[in-house]
């Protein structure tokens, strides 16, 4: 059977991009020993292709879901209450050591999805959140108190004053924007939390 010129030109560039022969076959619906005979004249570094198909495995796993995930518009209250309690049971300060909600990470897309969430399950008095960042010394703090301040959609003006550290070790994280605690001040809620996340887990039955 012959093939566009296309479909050619499609396969070649994918080889030379380190993708498999297999790979290939799969994403353009042709035999791979066709790729083969169209890509025979590339030079391919084998170690390089290992690694790039075994990145897109990876990432073609981690696809397989997604069909499970809501868009934030439809989450329900309750949900929403139900999935804050969830990822605070898992990463939240917990009562008698605080007796405010205080959500600690530095990653920007878990801090922005629990504020989300908590803003979308409770009604919330803005004037009650707080942020206090953790900074290495070789940061700009104004830049990332913008950065936090953005994307939480929280006023400079309620942040505190960063915790300032050294960085340790000879390894320095790319793109590190500094350890974010969010804070809101109100006991009530934080135990509605504990409760439901501890009322989810007991149903596993751990005595």
């Amino acid at each position: 059977m012959k093939y566009p010129s296309s479909v050619v030109s499609e396969a070649r560039e994918l080889r030379e991009k380190q993708l498999s022969l297999y790979e290939i076959s799969k994403l353009l619906n042709v035999p791979s020993s066709s790729v083969r005979n169209w890509c025979i004249d590339l030079r391919i570094d084998r170690k390089q292709s290992l690694i790039t198909n075994n990145k897109l495995r990876r990432e073609k796993t981690k696809r397989l879901d997604l069909n499970l995930v809501p868009e934030q518009k439809a989450i329900s209250s309750d949900m929403a209450k139900f999935l804050a309690a969830l990822l605070y049971g898992c990463e939240g300060a917990k009562y008698p050591a605080t007796n405010i909600i205080a959500f600690v990470n530095s990653d920007p897309s878990l801090v922005k999805t629990f504020l989300f969430l908590l803003r979308k399950g409770f009604k919330l008095d803005e004037n009650k959140l707080r942020v206090q960042l953790q900074i290495h010394n070789t940061h700009t703090y104004s830049k990332l108190i913008k950065y936090w301040s953005r994307l939480l959609e929280i006023p400079t003006g309620k942040f505190l004053k960063p915790t300032v550290t050294q960085p340790r070790g000879k390894m320095k994280r790319q793109n590190y924007p500094g350890t974010c605690s969010l804070r809101y001040i109100d006991n009530k809620i934080q135990l509605r939390l504990l409760g439901i996340f501890e009322g989810f887990c007991s149903q596993g039955g751990v005595a």
